[in-house]
């Protein structure tokens, strides 16, 4: 199965030269009147007036993607010269591990709603010295990337954090190159034995999440059994 997902997302990882993001998107007027997603917008309140060393747990162990981070970074089966959009990117768990893996002549946009997050990161990739690491501030409705500037998306522990689900894939969409690959590794809700609290922080179940992805113009190519707490599911831009 994890062979599987490492042959899916092989296909769509190119090697590309990078280019600069700059905020260019535009809200689709068919979108513009979007609901905000209530779950999301409480959940969301709890990163306001913080600091990025406050979210220490992000990188520690029991955390299931923290323990399982070279599986998955193994899985992805990243080629030099990739251009990644680390989305929701945090402490930078995946975003460093993604830079070293791109090599100089790849690129991660660090994407973020969150400036002490992107200011962490960057120092983070400094003290590295990976280059390769380009912070971009987003808000709920845009990436804040240049059209087809990315191969890969990956979204770990942060889709349910979308306030504008259908709005913000469509400037995914418009991101991605075509046949570029989104992956999305969230919590699992409908698994036994998940707790009161995660089911009241996580909006929906996965097969609510895979529609909404798939109506925005993204096809199903590989949901691999790889991890017991969360979901992985790996699409293709149509």
């Amino acid at each position: 199965m994890r062979r599987a997902l490492a042959l899916a997302l092989l296909l769509g990882c190119g090697t590309t030269a990078h280019h600069d993001a700059v905020r260019t998107s535009t809200t689709p007027p068919a979108l513009a009147s979007e609901a905000p997603q209530p779950v999301a917008v409480r959940i969301n309140h709890s990163y306001e007036g913080k600091r990025a060393q406050d979210w220490g747990s992000f990188e520690r162990e029991g955390r299931e993607v923290f323990d399982h981070r070279d599986e998955i970074l193994g899985a992805l089966a990243i080629t030099p010269g990739t251009r990644i959009a680390d989305v929701g990117a945090g402490t930078g768990l995946f975003t460093l591990a993604f830079a070293r893996a791109v090599g100089e002549g790849g690129l991660v946009y660090a994407i973020d709603v969150r400036t002490y997050f992107l200011e962490h990161i960057a120092a983070r990739a400094r003290e590295q010295a990976l280059a390769n690491v380009k912070p971009v501030l987003a808000d709920q409705r845009h990436t804040g990337l240049a059209a087809q500037t990315i191969e890969l998306a990956f979204l770990c522990d942060a889709y349910h954090h979308l306030e504008l689900p259908r709005t913000y894939l469509a400037d995914l969409h418009r991101a991605l190159v075509e046949r570029g690959r989104l992956v999305v590794i969230d919590y699992d809700r409908t698994r036994p034995g998940t707790s009161a609290w995660m089911k009241d922080h996580v909006r929906a179940d996965p097969d609510a999440f895979r529609s909404e992805i798939e109506a925005a113009g993204f096809r199903l190519v590989a949901a691999p059994a790889l991890l017991r707490e969360n979901f992985v599911m790996v699409f293709e831009r149509t």
